[in-house]
């Protein structure tokens, strides 16, 4: 039986979804979690194209990722996922990934619920009438804030957007995002563990823009990277061992 609660469904890593690490391709695993908070409002009767008909899409504004060791091939998934409140206009689900039974990767995501025709954010009331999130505050140890962008990083190339990497919501869809950051890590940081991955969603990018992308490594051994279109800031992200 389906809750409110907990929503839970289990998926096996395919060949295709592996990449070049022999490891989960960080967008496939953006992508799960995409599609299990999918399935859990399709099961409760309010999927994609119900909210749509009623004037709400959802756009990504935060995933924060905790890992333990990423999925491998033929890898038997478990994903738990639990709606758990808001702060201010964002709405909160967290996931929890398990492997034979050993949590391996936490995700929480951020949302904002938006018109589908101009974007506008609606006030959270409009969606809390489904009665599907809390009406309450999520605690201040589990909130993710926006990252900070630093000063000075160099720029390291360009990422156009391509018809391919749009979703139903017409723009780059959020999980091409985690490729994006793959793309331009540094290799010596791709061939190691990441432990803590945030991707901060600040505006769409849309078909035919480009994304200048400006990266450079933290303190601690991390690595920052951003994207700008023409209309400014679209994204940060920031990945750990």
């Amino acid at each position: 039986m389906v809750t409110v609660e907990e929503f839970s469904r289990t998926v096996q890593v395919a060949s295709y979804e592996v990449g070049a690490n022999e490891k989960i391709k960080l967008s496939v695993l953006l992508r799960m979690a995409q599609e299990t908070s999918e399935q859990h409002l399709g099961e409760l009767g309010i999927g994609y194209e119900r909210l749509k008909a009623d004037g709400i899409v959802f756009l990504m504004t935060n995933y924060r990722l905790l890992i333990k060791r990423l999925p491998v091939h033929n890898d038997v998934l478990t994903i738990k996922t639990h709606p758990r409140g808001t702060v201010g206009v964002q709405f909160y689900r967290d996931f929890v990934v398990y492997a034979d039974g050993e949590e391996i990767a936490r995700i929480m995501q951020t949302s904002v619920s938006a018109n589908p025709d101009t974007h506008k954010i609606l006030r959270p009331k409009v969606f809390l009438a489904y009665n599907i999130f809390q009406d309450a505050k999520v605690p201040p140890e589990d909130r993710v804030d926006r990252l900070t962008v630093p000063e000075g990083l160099p720029l390291l190339g360009e990422r156009p957007i391509y018809y391919s990497d749009l979703d139903f919501n017409h723009h780059l869809n959020n999980a091409v995002y985690g490729d994006v950051l793959m793309d331009f890590l540094p290799a010596e940081m791709r061939r190691q563990p990441l432990r803590k991955i945030q991707i901060s969603y600040i505006s769409e990018s849309n078909l035919g823009e480009t994304l200048k992308i400006y990266g450079g490594p933290t303190e601690g051994g991390g690595f920052f990277l951003y994207g700008d279109h023409e209309r400014g800031l679209s994204f940060s992200a920031k990945a750990e061992p």
